[in-house]
């Protein structure tokens, strides 16, 4: 059985977004991810580094 995605957003302005889950956040700049931290890590500049802001990442654009 397929798993549900599950996410949040927790912030929507004008231009910033942020979308969090159990595992991790990611602060969208009109769409694109600019920041992100996770639970096991903390803080990313690059929002593609770690697996928990990946799986974030992939439950947000599919």
């Amino acid at each position: 059985m397929a798993e549900i995605q599950q996410f949040r957003i927790s912030f929507d302005g004008a231009f910033y977004k942020i979308v969090e889950d159990e595992d991790a956040a990611i602060l969208l700049f009109e769409g694109i991810p600019i920041s992100a931290a996770c639970i096991e890590h903390g803080s990313h500049k690059d929002p593609h580094e770690c697996p928990h802001t990946e799986k974030l990442l992939k439950k947000i654009f599919s």
